[in-house]
C-alpha cells in the first residue's frame, strides 16, 4: 500500500525535535516559527557529559531530547499521543496508521542509519518527520543541514528506529492535535521564567551556569586527554549540529525578540541582546575546539567560558525576575 499526505508542505529548520515537531504543529494549523516552538519548549540549557565509552565529553545546549516537546505541548495545552514498542510491525503501524490518515508522524530514530546521511556517526537522539511511503520507501523531513525532505528506504527506516544504544528509545513516536485554540500570548512568560529557573538553580553542578564554569575548569587539559579529531567533533556539533549557531543561543535570541513583539516588552529585546553575544562567544568556543593544535590551545576558549557564564547568568536573572 502506498500513501502520502495530500498537500503536505514541509516544514524545514535548523534543529531536529523543532523540524519534526513543527512539521506536526503545521500540519495541525499552528504554523508557529522555529524559535517560537524553542522557547516555549523551554529548550535553552546547558550541560556537560561524559559517557561510558564515548572518546570525547558531550556539550550540549538543549534541554533532553523529547523534553522540548512535552513542554512545548504543555504550554499550549496540545494533545500528544506518544507511543513506543520493541516490535517491528507495530512499530511500522504506528507510522502508517496515521500517514493513512493524513497525520504526519515525528520519528526518533539512529541518524546514522538513514540511506542519505552522512555523518557515519551513531546519534539515536535524532527525530524526523515521517508524510508517507510508497512500496519500500519512507517520505521523511528533516533538518536543513540533512537535506530537508528525504527519501529513505523502509528497510533503513526500520532499523534505525529499532536501533539499541545509547538515547534510543524503542521506536519511539507522537502525534500532535490542537483541540481548542492556542493562548500565546498567557503562556510566554511561564516558558520563559521556567527556563531562566532552570538554568540558574541547576540540579547538578553539570548544568547552567555553573555547568560553564565548570567547563571552564577542565577545558585546559582536554588537549592532553583528547584526540584532537575528537575534539574537533564536539566542536564541529556545537556550531553546526542543528544548533542554528552559537549553541542554540542565536535561536533563543530570535524567540526572545518575537517574543517581545507579541508581549510588548522591551526588555526581552535588551535580554536578547545578550544572548547574541553570547553566542558570538559560544562560536569562538567552537571554533577553537575545531583548531586544537597544542596544550595551550584552548586556554583562551577556558576564558571565554567565563565570559559567557557571567552573561549568561545575568541575562538568566533579567528573565527570571
Amino acid at each position: 500500500m502506498n500513501a502520502t499526505i495530500a498537500g503536505f508542505e514541509p516544514f524545514v529548520g535548523e534543529h531536529c525535535e523543532t523540524t519534526a515537531t513543527g512539521n506536526l504543529l503545521h500540519a495541525a494549523g499552528l504554523p508557529l516559527s522555529e524559535p517560537m516552538m524553542f522557547g516555549l519548549g523551554q529548550g535553552l540549557s546547558y550541560g556537560i557529559f561524559t559517557f561510558k565509552g564515548a572518546p570525547a565529553p558531550f556539550i550540549g545546549g538543549r534541554t533532553r531530547p523529547e523534553q522540548l516537546t512535552q513542554d512545548l505541548a504543555s504550554r499550549l495545552g496540545l494533545d500528544v499521543d506518544v507511543r513506543t514498542t520493541r516490535s517491528a510491525r507495530r512499530a511500522w503501524a504506528n507510522v502508517a496508521d496515521f500517514v493513512d490518515r493524513g497525520v504526519p508522524v515525528g520519528v526518533k530514530l539512529n541518524m546514522r542509519l538513514l540511506d542519505y546521511d552522512t555523518t557515519g556517526a551513531d546519534f539515536a537522539g535524532h527525530f524526523v518527520a515521517a508524510y508517507g511511503y510508497d512500496g519500500e520507501r519512507v517520505y521523511v523531513v528533516d533538518t536543513r543541514g540533512q537535506g530537508g525532505a528525504r527519501v529513505t528506504s523502509r528497510a533503513s527506516f526500520e532499523a534505525a528506529r529499532l536501533w539499541k544504544g545509547p538515547m534510543s528509545s524503542n521506536a519511539l513516536t507522537w502525534t500532535i492535535a490542537a483541540p481548542h485554540p492556542i493562548a500565546l500570548r498567557s503562556a510566554l512568560p511561564g516558558a520563559i521564567a521556567a527556563t531562566a529557573q532552570a538554568f540558574l538553580n541547576p540540579r547538578i553542578a553539570n548544568f547552567g551556569a555553573k555547568g560553564i564554569r565548570k567547563t571552564a575548569r577542565v577545558i585546559r587539559a582536554w588537549p592532553q586527554e583528547y584526540a584532537a579529531a575528537d575534539l574537533a567533533g564536539i566542536g564541529h556539533l556545537m556550531e553546526h549540529g542543528g544548533t542554528g549557531g552559537g549553541l542554540f543561543r542565536r535561536m533563543y535570541a530570535a524567540f526572545l525578540r518575537e517574543a517581545g513583539g507579541v508581549l510588548g516588552d522591551a526588555s526581552l529585546l535588551d535580554v536578547a541582546e545578550q544572548f547574541e553575544i553570547a553566542a558570538g562567544l559560544w562560536s569562538q568556543v567552537a571554533a577553537a575546539l575545531e583548531q586544537v593544535d597544542g596544550p595551550d590551545s584552548l586556554d583562551r576558549a577556558a576564558q571565554l567560558l567565563h565570559e559567557i557564564a557571567d552573561v549568561e547568568e545575568t541575562a538568566m536573572q533579567a528573565l527570571a525576575d
